[in-house]
């Protein structure tokens, strides 16, 4: 860094030099406005447009000092020496008070605006009480007094615009009116200068309503129209007031044309020139001067369209182009929620479908067991001396005792020949052939029903898929034909509000949902892991719309390498959820059977969930694992917690031939709503330690995730307020203490008084060791959240 100047010397003083002739140029123009403005005059002789100025100026930076002699020096050629005497003595008050006394830092825009009008009041009123004076001075004083509020007020909202290092390029509609009130002010300055018998005033005036207009559109046209009638109107002796409607009524017509180009606006304002004035007087009396209007026009042709590029840069709002046909946006709207519904309907179809044609295979239905006799009969009896009197002549005993063999094969473990019915044993000759065949068609005909279980599990499970999936696209359908709207008038004031604190957005999407909440959406250029969408622009859109916004969890978005980033503000949780764990692996095993996972999902909520595998070691990780692993990625895909818990739940049951189950213990919090739902599946109770000192039970019932197909589960909502802890735990923790069982626990969380969530699941974890010699006998796991604001 220290050898830059001296490898770039030249470089680095033409940037110094291009900072000088900047700063140049700011005190010119600043300079030139404050003697306009100090000469403006209003009400045949009163000029304190020029004080407001002058305090505006040093209110936001004491640098400008030099600027109050200019001013003075402008008040001067109007006023003479006399009469300047109170604004120049109010000048130099002013400059001495917010540069010695007054902390500009604490000082607000109001408070300014009334010292420096009290200021000007004070002093006019001391220089009137040497002569004589009256009722009507002192109205004049006040009433300059608060014009100098007012135009101090608006020189806030104008003069950041030129004094800021900032590269400003959109401007709210405030800043625009206020830049071209104070334009119009100090354009009055000029007085009577006229060129070729044309007022400069009055054609300087007209130039830039058509210039605003042009770029602006309609409402810009209008506003500026009013703003300069108005000016024009209080500050010439003798003006009518039905200037301000013909300025407005021009400026109106200028935006309304401006698709012709810029004759199209020059031809709007001279419409509306000449209608207002043969609407008003005929032809008797003309308000504004064709011969102005084509002056004004000449100039607006020939101005260099990069400067009038420069000006649509600050009057055109991006935003307003893309919500300009609402109709076409409805239609589009109206055919994504039809065309989404379809794919709803269509994958709840192929639910039912899969639904219907799934339906239980049964082992040993009739039809079943006939053909396993038929087909041992046919293996052992066929070659036998005994057939026919086996199966001609006693055909009912004989399949009732085949029957009753494969009863006894079921459900009896390394049966015998003797084990076989006492009618089988006395007719039949070869009982040890009959049962080895037997023996053998059952494990055939178990194996095929087993497989075909699978199979009609399977179909259940992408059945239920298909339903959840279903069910997705149809509440995103809703979504869409919802009461979701687009504030356009607030992405524009974030525009503004951007622009002021140097940032630049691409593109800026304010989605209001049902509830009213708010989701913006920027696209930027990238910063390169900066950061500065937590940073920068969080802070900036919270302070602009009044409420707090952070980052939605994830990642920023990249369009493409170098091309920009994308990334979403939510509006900030009422509640804030802290999680902390306490976990020990049973004595011996490397891995624990106990899972856990806390993370925010959609729509404001925080999920918590611990599972239990059967079991301890590696058999009950993966299973446990595999739990928390499926329910954490479709809790964020959006899924109902009741599609997700039947679709783990058949997963489990198909991912291999072993037992697979394990517990399931899940919470949601909503995090704006301050409530929380539990689902527990075979899992141990939870509890709420509330902050008054009270400890709430959830219990559960149920069996483990993965042994039935019909999975049952209990669900239970509950009110969570601030300071409230939420204790989740495992087996081990509760069943540590065999003496009292798990009513031990409760009363234990009822005793600690620590605010810590990680000091209360340690403290509950070292309890339940204290009850096993401190020897982990089970996996043990104490999941510990809490609610702050």
């Amino acid at each position: 860094m220290a050898e830059k100047p001296t490898v770039f010397p030249m470089q680095f003083n033409r940037e110094k030099k291009s900072v000088i002739t900047l700063l140049n140029k700011k005190m010119i123009i600043l300079s030139i406005v404050a003697f306009l403005l100090g000469r403006a005059g209003i009400l045949q002789g009163l000029t304190p447009f020029g004080i407001g100025y002058f305090a505006a100026l040093n209110y936001k930076e004491r640098k400008y000092a030099s600027i109050g002699l200019t001013t003075a020096i402008g008040i001067i050629t109007a006023q003479g020496l006399g009469g300047s005497l109170p604004y120049v003595i109010t000048i130099g008050i002013v400059f001495l008070l917010f540069h010695y006394v007054m902390n500009l830092r604490k000082m607000s825009t109001l408070k300014a605006a009334f010292i420096t009008g009290f200021t000007y009041f004070t002093v006019a009123m001391l220089a009137s009480s040497f002569g004589t004076f009256y009722l009507y001075d002192v109205m004049m004083i006040a009433f300059e007094s608060l014009v100098i509020f007012v135009t101090l007020y608006i020189s806030s909202y104008a003069l950041p615009i030129i004094v800021e290092k900032k590269n400003r390029r959109i401007l709210s509609t405030e800043e625009i009116i206020c830049v071209a009130i104070l334009t119009a002010v100090a354009l009055s300055g000029i007085n009577e200068v006229f060129i070729f018998d044309l007022s400069l005033r009055n054609s300087l005036a007209i130039l830039l309503t058509i210039l605003f207009a042009y770029n602006g559109g309609t409402a810009i046209g209008a506003s500026i129209g009013i703003t300069l009638g108005l000016i024009t109107s209080m500050s010439m002796p003798g003006t009518p007031p039905v200037i301000i409607g013909i300025f407005g009524f021009s400026g109106l017509l200028a935006g309304i044309f401006k698709d012709m180009g810029k004759i199209g606006s020059g031809l709007g304002f001279l419409m509306g020139n000449v209608i207002l004035t043969f609407y008003i007087s005929g032809y008797y009396e003309v308000f504004i001067q064709f011969r102005e209007v084509f002056f004004a026009f000449g100039l607006f042709l020939l101005l260099p369209s990069s400067w009038i590029q420069q000006l649509e840069k600050f009057c055109n709002n991006p935003r307003s182009i893309v919500y300009s046909d609402q109709t076409h946006s409805e239609r589009m709207k109206k055919r994504t929620f039809e065309r989404l519904m379809e794919f709803s309907t269509v994958f709840h179809q192929l639910a039912g479908t899969f639904e219907k044609i799934s339906d239980k295979y049964e082992i040993f239905e009739r039809e079943d067991l006939t053909n396993l006799i038929q087909e041992m009969a046919n293996h052992v009896c066929s070659s036998c001396g005994m057939r026919r009197s086996c199966w001609e002549k006693n055909f009912t005993c004989t399949y009732q005792a085949m029957a009753d063999v494969m009863v006894l094969i079921e459900t009896r473990e390394n049966l015998k020949p003797e084990d076989l019915p006492e009618e089988l044993k006395r007719r039949c000759i070869h009982p040890k052939k009959v049962l080895e065949k037997m023996t053998h068609l059952y494990e055939l005909s178990h194996l095929d029903m087993t497989w075909k279980q699978r199979f009609v599990e399977g179909r259940n499970l992408v059945g239920q898929q298909l339903k959840g999936v279903s069910q997705v696209i149809g509440q995103l359908a809703q979504e869409v034909n919802g009461n979701t709207t687009f504030d356009v008038e607030l992405e524009n004031d974030l525009y503004v509000a951007l622009d002021k604190a140097g940032l630049t957005a691409k593109n800026l999407t304010v989605t209001k949902h049902q509830g009213g909440y708010l989701e913006i959406t920027v696209e930027k250029n990238p910063c390169y892991h900066r950061e500065s969408c937590s940073n920068s622009f969080a802070p900036v859109i919270s302070e602009a719309v009044g409420i707090k916004f952070i980052k939605k969890p994830g990642a920023c978005i990249n369009k493409r390498e170098g091309d920009g980033c994308s990334f979403t503000l939510v509006e900030a949780n009422r509640y804030i959820a802290v999680t902390k764990v306490a976990s020990l692996t049973k004595e011996g095993n490397k891995l624990s059977g106990d899972t856990h996972s806390f993370m925010e999902i959609m729509e404001n909520q925080y999920l918590m969930a611990i599972s239990d595998g059967m079991g301890t070691g590696e058999k009950a990780h993966r299973q446990s694992s595999a739990t928390i692993s499926m329910l954490e990625k479709m809790m964020e895909a959006g899924f109902d917690r009741e599609v997700a818990i039947k679709t783990i739940n058949s997963m489990l049951m198909l991912k291999s031939s072993e037992e697979i189950f394990s517990s399931l213990d899940m919470a949601l919090l909503d995090l704006c709503k301050g409530t929380i739902d539990f689902v527990k599946i075979g899992s141990a109770p939870s509890y709420i330690k509330k902050s008054k000192g009270m400890v709430e039970g959830i219990h559960s019932s149920t069996l483990p995730i993965g042994i039935l197909s019909d999975i049952q589960f209990n669900e239970s909502m509950k009110k969570i307020e601030e300071g409230d802890f939420v204790i989740m735990v495992s087996d081990g923790i509760l069943e540590a203490n065999k003496e009292e069982g798990e009513e031990w626990l409760p009363s234990y969380i009822d005793t600690l008084t620590t605010r810590n969530p990680q000091a209360l699941a340690d403290k509950i974890l070292e309890k339940a060791l204290s009850y096993t010699n401190n020897r982990a006998v089970d996996d043990m796991t104490v999941l510990v959240t809490k609610i702050i604001t």
